[in-house]
């Protein structure tokens, strides 16, 4: 009995030449575009689904990477969007217990006090995203949130630290609307929309030097308007008395016209400074001009935003700063809360922007390169100054 096999059939030999592998299904959203968002807030896309793939496979997306493709309204955790593309990303559940040999941390502890300060963070950004685009909720958001606290518990404040910072690649929840479907919309100030308070974190204060580059830019400001409003002014009240009457009449009462024209002038620029630091120091911005340009904001001794009252108090208080020959602003550079003598009295701090809010983490010590910019323009300017009057004065020694 031979032990060869038979010899195939024609049959079989053209269903064998025929055979091709099973082509996998190409997933739903492989053709769509992707953004990602890395642990450094940089922006990555577009990219195709196959892409995407392949960088989950060489470890590049983690489980809290930000990801972002067309049909979103908001960004979300690789780890909720890669079934979308992977039949099994092998990512833990969000919600998974911690396992049971893990201890909880004594109280009082750093682990203990990394934790409640995940919380407050998590507990923070989900109501602000909530405040934002109360549209966007839905049962899986909802229940993201609210899982939220119980894994920030479970982290460590490093683990914290590094998830809150790739919250967003611009600092900032995308906002609602037509613009939030593009990952390169505009960024928005999240300070301004998401006024929380967070207690218990670090707080950077504004020094001497970054709140006199703001003070810098809020003078020129200022400056501007005011001698706008007064030159208006002048130029209607001469037309008015030389054309609008008695032209001789006017000329001999002059003098007086003048006094009162200096009067209104001093009490312009006191109702355009006040209405300025005022207006903008209580807003949602909870800064000036000046202070939004250099990255800091005012606020009251909890960091909480200023009321009308208390804005318009800590103005009247500056005015003792400078009845003090400025002495009351040099005090900011040698309190340990940066304050001067107006904050003291007013009960108020300047602190960075992201100060008591969910991201401490993005708070500066450094001037920044505005502040550099406008510090020294504006030591060049005094010197200009300061060396004009000088030739002056020898100029005119010389003359005598």
């Amino acid at each position: 009995m031979s032990c060869a096999s038979p010899d195939p059939s024609p049959v079989r030999l053209g269903a064998v030449a025929s055979w091709r592998p099973p082509q996998r299904p190409r997933p739903r959203f492989a053709m769509t575009q992707w953004y990602y968002s890395d642990s450094e807030r940089n922006r990555h896309g577009p990219l195709d689904g196959e892409a995407m793939i392949e960088r989950h496979r060489r470890g590049e997306l983690g489980a809290d990477i930000l990801v972002w493709r067309d049909g979103m309204s908001q960004w979300r955790p690789w780890r909720e969007m890669a079934v979308e593309l992977i039949a099994d990303p092998g990512f833990a559940p969000a919600g998974s217990p911690a396992p049971a040999t893990a201890s909880a941390p004594a109280p009082g502890s750093a682990e203990a006090v990394g934790a409640s300060a995940a919380v407050a963070i998590a507990a923070a950004s989900a109501e602000a995203e909530q405040r934002q685009d109360p549209r966007a909720a839905s049962p899986d958001s909802a229940q993201s949130h609210a899982a939220a606290p119980v894994q920030a518990s479970a982290a460590t404040p490093s683990q914290a630290t590094s998830a809150d910072a790739a919250a967003s690649p611009s600092g900032a929840t995308a906002p609602a609307g037509p613009e939030a479907h593009s990952p390169y919309a505009a960024p928005r100030a999240g300070v301004a929309d998401d006024t929380t308070v967070v207690q218990g974190l670090e707080v950077v204060h504004a020094g001497f030097w970054k709140r006199l580059a703001a003070y810098v830019i809020d003078s020129l400001l200022i400056g501007i308007t005011y001698y706008a409003v007064s030159t208006m002014l002048f130029v209607l009240v001469f037309a008015s008395g030389l054309f609008g009457g008695d032209a001789a009449s006017w000329a001999q009462n002059a003098g007086a016209g003048v006094w009162m024209l200096v009067v209104a002038v001093y009490v312009i620029i006191g109702l355009i400074s006040v209405a300025y630091y005022v207006g903008f120091e209580s807003s949602a911005m909870q800064a000036t001009l000046g202070k939004l340009a250099v990255g800091v904001k005012v606020v009251d001794s909890e960091g909480r935003r200023l009321t009308r009252m208390r804005a318009l108090g800590r103005w009247a208080a500056s005015l003792l700063s400078y009845a003090s020959l400025c002495v009351g602003f040099l005090l900011i550079a040698f309190t340990d809360g940066k304050r001067g003598l107006h904050d003291m009295i007013a009960k108020t701090q300047v602190v960075d922007r992201w100060a008591y809010t969910a991201r401490p983490q993005m708070q500066q010590r450094t001037l920044g390169p505005v502040a550099w910019v406008v510090l020294i323009l504006g030591g060049l300017m005094w010197l200009l100054v300061v060396g004009l009057a000088a030739f002056g004065a020898m100029v005119a020694a010389a003359g005598h």
